[in-house]
């Protein structure tokens, strides 16, 4: 791969309170590996995983380092329920520019720097984390943020994206216009949706985000669906809502998207309990501007 380039991944990871019986973290996690082993993407946003889940998947990935943030805040880093938005990167390509080797937490709620804040009627707090790297061997910097949004209520979604088109107005603000910025995570809504039209909206307030699969791909199609789903109750959200396209990569300012691919789990649907998550990964590969 080219200095240039860079293999962006989202990637729901699928909490290890979920499915626990029948889709257990201790099978889930080596094939999870597997794809990053396969894929060698050169930077993850994750969700969902808490952090024990993280550091397992960690110490199977020599490769790689993650930073992140819990919804539930720092005081809560260890519980089960304290589901991160943590950011994998390969060590020999990317390199953080924040020598704290923290990331910036903004809760998505009236508050955002209050940790576990909230928006009124969200299932659970929600946040999105932003780091700056560095391309190894360049003198190219990027943002890169990942986020996983409200599962339930539309409308703290909507409330989400506005805050959200906010942070990245005062990034650019920040750091300028050119410097290319990704936003990786599980919207929980379909392209079509208010929340996910309001993200790409040239004529909204604030910096819009483009989006990496419809601009390489011009149209939705059942290839692009990325809620898998486990079990029955999943199997019957399928047969009444249809493939679904919930996971993204959005980016700024324009640039050359070189392949965009929904990650399926060839090899690993012999083993139903081992299934890497009810979430297929996108990945994106990037031509950044010299």
């Amino acid at each position: 791969m080219s200095a240039m380039n860079l293999r962006v991944m989202t990637f729901n990871l699928l909490t290890s309170t979920k499915q626990k019986r029948r889709h257990p973290w201790r099978l889930r996690k080596r094939n999870i590996a597997r794809i990053f082993e396969q894929w060698q993407p050169d930077v993850v946003g994750t969700q969902e995983a808490n952090y024990r889940q993280l550091k397992e998947l960690s110490d199977l990935l020599p490769g790689y380092e993650f930073l992140g943030e819990g919804n539930l805040g720092s005081s809560m880093a260890h519980s089960e329920s304290n589901w991160y938005c943590a950011t994998f990167y390969r060590r020999d390509r990317i390199r953080p520019m924040d020598s704290s080797g923290l990331s910036e937490a903004r809760w998505l709620s009236p508050t955002p720097e209050v940790p576990a804040s909230q928006f009124h009627l969200g299932t659970r707090p929600r946040l999105v984390t932003w780091n700056n790297f560095e391309i190894i061997g360049t003198a190219q910097p990027f943002v890169f943020g990942t986020t996983h949004l409200e599962a339930v209520n539309s409308w703290h979604r909507q409330r989400s994206v506005a805050q959200i088109r906010q942070h990245v107005s005062q990034k650019m603000e920040e750091l300028g216009e050119k410097i290319p910025l990704f936003l990786t995570g599980d919207f929980n809504a379909v392209s079509k949706s208010p929340e996910i039209k309001a993200m790409v909206d040239q004529n909204r307030p604030h910096e819009p985000l483009f989006d990496a699969w419809a601009d390489a791909h011009g149209s939705e199609s059942p290839e692009g669906a990325t809620f898998r789903g486990l079990g029955l109750r999943d199997r019957l959200g399928h047969a009444l809502l249809g493939p679904r396209r919930i996971d993204y990569v959005f980016y700024r300012p324009r640039m050359e998207i070189q392949t965009v691919q929904r990650v399926d789990f060839q090899g690993l649907e012999h083993r139903q309990s081992a299934l890497p998550s009810d979430h297929y990964p996108v990945c994106a590969d990037f031509q950044l501007a010299p």
